[in-house]
């Protein structure tokens, strides 16, 4: 296909909701140019998108079955398609069967280009699988929260009382030990 490779990735249409497009992996090859995703068990027939951050600097890549039921998808950034960084990597969880994958893309810059690769699982079938790109919408910005000194007082009651709150685009605080646990890795609020 034309999208064998990362610098013939098929320009996906970034919408404000899930529309699906359907393609093919049929007689993909082994991408030799980009390290081996980590994930869905890679074993070559990938092919390639792009998707332009929209002002939101937020992004879901999401799939649905075909013939394809079970997939595995990485998402890289890069200055161009031949220096490409794996940004992440997903399996399992969409489409109709739950085995087909998402993944969210935030607190990037707007109007830069990130690559998508798909693959199916284990390279064992090939044929048509749905793929969208969509804005979530949200900010760029981290959350007004971010650091200690600008904490978000929570006040006791009586009874359950459940507030949402998100931690998209938060940072790592500095000056703060960081906790043992939870693997914690950092991005708190």
């Amino acid at each position: 296909p034309t999208n064998d490779n990362p610098c013939g990735a098929t320009a996906l249409t970034v919408g404000s909701s899930v529309s699906y497009s359907t393609y093919s992996n049929t007689c993909a090859t082994a991408t030799t140019s980009v390290a081996d995703p980590g994930c869905a068990s890679y074993n070559g027939a990938d092919v390639w998108f792009s998707a332009v951050i929209p002002a939101s600097g937020n992004l879901i890549v999401t799939t649905d079955n075909q013939v394809i039921t079970d997939g595995g998808m990485a998402v890289y950034t890069g200055s161009t398609c031949s220096s490409l960084t794996q940004y992440a990597c997903s399996d399992d969880g969409y489409g109709v069967t739950l085995l087909m994958p998402q993944i969210t893309v935030s607190c990037q810059t707007p109007g830069t280009t990130v690559w998508i690769r798909f693959w199916e699982y284990g390279n064992d079938l090939t044929g048509t699988f749905n793929i969208s790109a969509y804005d979530p919408g949200g900010s760029s910005t981290p959350p007004s929260n971010d650091d200690p000194c600008n904490a978000i007082a929570i006040t006791p009651t009586a009874a359950c009382s459940y507030t949402t709150y998100t931690n998209m685009c938060a940072t790592n605080t500095s000056g703060v030990t960081a906790p043992g646990c939870g693997g914690y890795s950092g991005s708190d609020v």
